[in-house]
């Protein structure tokens, strides 16, 4: 632990007065660019850290993330200026504050007990690792208490304990997990009960003892987190489809979980699958598509890992691929030439300490060596074998750029189709699809678009997890596909979540009635699986497309634009309504 001298060295100190009980608190934040991840893992962990002062390096930067008040136990980030700056408006700052939360925390206060003061109760302890576990929840707890409790802000929380977990070797190398588990396993039941009910969360939040299990609590948020997104632009979207693909990625490393394997393939399938949207896309220009580039080859190299050590665990095809005879062939090769090498080596070693120990020897026989060294027979052979290596080496390579490409072409196959209902995804639609439908509209005649939100989806994920969730959306997908098997040449698309889109050559008239049949059918049926059932009620956003007056690219995100928003209104009516756009012009 530091004294406050040492804190001085790296911290700025503030006084602050908390915005739920009033108390003055005395609180440490890390300085700007005191510190800095000089390395990182796919999901932001940094495995080194760079420090502005020196004997710093054994400190957890994330000891100073969070300002826990000392009397009531609410806590916050400290990088968080509404929670530095609560005193200015303490009035404005409670009304942030759900109304059953703040009695848990003035409950707590006046007797003692509740989950904020039995969490606090841990902050005294002796071991570092059971303090920063007990204000990570703290932390968590406090943003649940929120009316409005944001899930990329639990999600990070969530992450942050992860890693955590993931560095106790380095920054409590004398903790044990068994020893801190021990003092928070009996408060798991009474975090849950104590929290205020909130309709919107993908899971209840809880009380994470593990990395594995921070982890699933983190992509739960962050997957909530991407549906919520409204107008986040294009790169936010990336980073996080990315984020959830490294993430599923570490959790498949520790559980070996099928379920995991599939969901991070496919999230780094997303992720390729907008970043070619992203490239291909001519009205984006400039240091978005080099990112773009970059991160493609990253996921691409990232989800080639992700399949190759999913092989080495027993799954995939039982039979050997032509691919992977290569692979057999490339390391048999590798091998061989790497052993001669290594022969090479240890003869030189042994050659060469030879000669420092024995410095006496006859001059006689050091000329007889130089002459075997300069017989022109010898030199040959050891030319001949030099070739031998560098074919094997060439070899080798031909044979990696061969796997890169096969990989590259299976990855761009996959990005045209959502990996869970197998339809089109949300950028083929927007990519390529609309723009083409855009180019032949006066050939054509008016298209027009519906998307259709089923209304109990997030019900059944908050009730079930994604796990049913994901198959309740294939088999969603499935009944939605039966209606357009008539040789017609309408089409579905997935956008995400449970947004689908229908698209097909129709003009206003027709539009509004197949709206309506849709509704009146969707609000019929049910999807079941493992015995549980889910209403397909469904709130639909109808755009028609009748002229173009822009670009194709344009037009085609104004037309995705017009959707979302007669569907948001449609979702503000209470579900189970059509909202029809005005505008047919795009």
């Amino acid at each position: 632990m530091l004294n406050e001298e040492e804190k001085i060295q790296i911290c700025r100190q503030y006084t602050l007065q908390c915005g739920v009980c009033e108390a003055e608190n005395t609180f440490y934040r890390l300085k700007r660019d005191i510190v800095n991840p000089a390395k990182r893992e796919g999901d932001g962990h940094a495995l080194v850290y760079k420090w502005g002062k020196p004997g710093f390096d054994g400190i957890n930067p994330l000891d100073f993330f969070w300002g826990v008040c000392q009397k009531c136990s609410f806590t916050g980030e400290l990088n968080d200026a509404k929670f530095r700056q609560a005193e200015r408006n303490i009035k404005d700052f409670k009304k942030g504050i759900h109304p059953e939360g703040m009695r848990n925390l003035l409950t707590g206060l006046s007797t003692g007990s509740g989950m904020g003061q039995a969490l606090s109760k841990r902050l005294g302890d002796a071991d570092p690792l059971v303090v920063i576990v007990a204000k990570f929840h703290l932390g968590i707890y406090s943003q649940c208490l929120l009316q409005k409790p944001t899930p990329g802000n639990i999600a990070r929380y969530y992450l942050r304990l992860a890693w955590v977990y993931r560095d106790v070797e380095k920054f409590y190398p004398n903790s044990t997990f068994e020893k801190m588990a021990a003092k928070f396993v009996r408060l798991r039941t009474r975090f849950k009960l104590e929290l205020p009910k909130q309709k919107d969360y993908p899971v209840v939040p809880g009380i994470a003892l593990t990395e594995e299990d921070a982890l699933r609590f983190a992509r739960s948020f962050f997957e909530r987190n991407y549906e919520t997104l409204r107008e986040a632009k294009v790169e936010d979207e990336l980073r996080l489809r990315y984020l959830l693909a490294e993430i599923g990625f570490r959790l498949y490393e520790l559980s070996n979980g099928q379920e995991d394997f599939k969901k991070a393939a496919s999230y780094f399938s997303a992720a390729m699958e907008e970043c070619l949207g992203i490239v291909s896309d001519k009205s984006i220009v400039g240091g978005a598509v080099n990112r773009a580039k970059e991160m493609l080859q990253k996921a691409g190299e990232r989800g080639r890992e992700l399949r190759i050590l999913h092989k080495k665990r027993g799954g995939g095809d039982s039979e050997s691929s032509p691919r992977e005879k290569n692979r057999s062939i490339s390391k048999d090769l590798i091998g061989e030439a790497g052993d001669e090498v290594r022969i090479k080596k240890k003869i030189r070693t042994e050659e060469n300490g030879k000669n420092r120990i024995d410095e006496k020897r006859p001059t006689a026989e050091q000329k007889k060596e130089k002459a075997e060294e300069s017989n022109p027979i010898n030199q040959e052979n050891s030319a001949v074998r030099q070739v031998a290596i560098l074919k094997a080496e060439v070899e080798k390579l031909r044979i990696q750029v061969k796997e890169l490409e096969e990989d590259n072409k299976q990855w761009k196959e996959m990005a045209g189709t959502d990996a869970i209902t197998g339809l089109s995804s949300k950028v083929v639609l927007i990519r390529l699809v609309l723009p083409k439908v855009l180019n032949g509209l006066e050939d054509t005649g008016p298209y027009s678009c519906m998307v259709v939100s089923l209304d109990q989806f997030a019900h059944i994920n908050q009730a079930y997890g994604w796990k049913v969730g994901d198959r309740m959306l294939e088999e969603s997908a499935r009944k939605l596909a039966t209606l357009t098997e008539d040789g017609s040449e309408m089409e579905w698309y997935r956008l995400d979540g449970a947004h689908f889109v229908l698209l097909g050559p129709m003009d206003n008239n027709s539009a509004r009635q197949r709206s309506v049949d849709l509704k009146r059918w969707l609000a019929k049926e049910n999807t079941i699986f493992d015995q549980k059932q889910m209403s397909m009620k469904a709130s639909i956003g109808l755009v028609c497309i009748n002229r173009l007056s822009s670009s194709t690219s344009e037009g085609a995100s104004k037309i995705y634009e017009s959707l979302m928003h007669s569907l948001n209104r449609a979702k503000g009516k209470g579900g189970n309504t059509i909202e029809i756009h005005g505008e047919t012009t795009f």
